[in-house]
């Protein structure tokens, strides 16, 4: 099995097979909330793929998920998601985009690659992860990710839709979700990035700061969004859900917020 590499080695990741990822997860059923969070994070360099990281247990789901263009699940804001979705009965499966590695093991920040390349990333690792998921019984799978990840993801759905899909997976996610979802970019309100979703036919579930500059509360409630995806706003939070002081929130507890919410996504039941 390949070595993890720098910085991924120092943070943890050890080699690993896909068969451990499925250990690993049988046994995280068998954990109690404090024992999960005792636990930690499980962190595995698997070859051909990359690095996988897992929080809590697959009792109520298992979110596959991207991360942002620009930081990825080693970021304070994905390492206290992990550890929400841990509370709320859910198994957190992090993974980098390959593009991602290179920054970091290069130490220069560099731009995402196109979107079809993203999709493919993400298609591989449901792929692969197909046997793993199946070991566990039919627990539901969510895919989805923060920022640029809940996009590719929403676009990885639509491949999946209509009775002749563009892609099929051996698994199948049944909902898509988003941390922050890049409506726009930042300053250009013009460019919506919505005109697929209505090619959706499973639930979305998008939790958004009201103060996100890639997408207001004010300028989103002016979309014409599917009736399958439901918004759940974080009061005064910004796009990584970071509010003022003056208004009495946390980042912190927007996060969790977004965690219970998930745990309760209309795809759930």
């Amino acid at each position: 099995m390949a070595e993890a590499p720098f910085p991924y080695e120092q943070e943890g990741f050890c080699p690993a097979s896909l068969e451990e990822v499925a250990i690993e997860l049988a046994m995280r059923i068998t954990l109690s909330e404090v024992e999960l969070i005792e636990r930690g994070p499980w962190r595995g360099w698997i070859a051909s793929l990359g690095s996988l990281e897992i929080h809590g247990s697959p009792r109520r789901a298992i979110l596959l998920h991207a991360h942002g263009a620009g930081g990825g699940r080693e970021t304070g804001f994905h390492q206290q998601f992990g550890v929400a979705c841990a509370r709320e009965g859910m198994a957190w499966l992090a993974f980098d985009f390959g593009y991602l590695v290179q920054m970091r093991r290069e130490g220069k920040r560099r731009p995402p690659p196109r979107l079809p390349g993203l999709i493919d990333e993400m298609a591989q690792w449901c792929e692969a992860l197909a046997p793993s998921l199946a070991a566990l019984g039919g627990v539901p799978l969510l895919v989805g990710g923060k920022s640029m990840g809940s996009r590719v993801a929403s676009h990885l759905m639509q491949a999946l839709a209509g009775p002749m899909p563009e892609r099929c997976l051996e698994c199948s996610p049944i909902g898509w979700y988003a941390l922050g979802y890049p409506f726009h970019p930042t300053g250009k309100p013009e460019k919506l990035r919505i005109a697929h979703l209505p090619d959706i036919d499973m639930p979305g579930l998008i939790c958004q700061g009201t103060r996100d500059p890639f997408g207001t509360q004010e300028d989103v409630q002016g979309y014409a969004l599917p009736e399958r995806v439901t918004l759940h706003w974080l009061q005064d939070g910004e796009h990584d859900f970071k509010p003022r002081r003056s208004s009495g929130e946390t980042q912190q507890r927007l996060i969790a917020s977004a965690a219970h919410v998930l745990a309760h996504h209309p795809a759930l039941g």
